[in-house]
């Protein structure tokens, strides 16, 4: 009986573990690029150069994000690089800080996918035909 116990304590303390391997990785980890652009419901044409914005989210609470735009002469440069934090806020918001600026929006998953969805108001109640919904759509690299 005492070697039964002896190896179950043996085993059970060789199981167990004081860190988050066995952890679920949050959604957002790893590296997305700007993938389809929605305006009101309608894709719009995303360039090739726009399709370089990237995310990268890393699991210590970290990301780096890459802006392109098109210059004069049709070459795709890097228009802004931000590396910065990140948290997770719960059901499937996040939260960006940036050089003091803290920016949380919601975050839709879909198979290899996320998106967000922006709403612009014209600032008019009775003149709603101006306002547009913007859906920003990245995928998993």
């Amino acid at each position: 009986m005492i070697l039964f116990l002896s190896v179950f304590a043996l085993v059970f303390t060789s199981c167990s573990s004081d860190n988050d391997d066995d952890a679920p990785i949050d959604p957002l980890v790893g590296t997305w690029k700007y993938y389809k652009f929605f305006e009101n419901g309608v894709e719009q044409t995303v360039s090739d150069c726009e399709s370089e914005e990237t995310f990268v989210f890393n699991s210590d609470g970290t990301f780096e994000y890459s802006y392109f735009e098109e210059d004069t002469d049709g070459n795709c440069e890097l228009e802004e690089f931000i590396s910065s934090t990140w948290s997770n806020d719960g059901d499937g918001f996040y939260t960006q800080y940036i050089e003091g600026d803290v920016a949380t929006q919601e975050l839709i998953f879909e198979d290899n996918t996320f998106y967000f969805e922006d709403f612009y108001d014209n600032g008019t109640p009775d003149d709603t035909s101006d306002d547009i919904t913007y859906k920003d759509v990245f995928i998993r690299q």
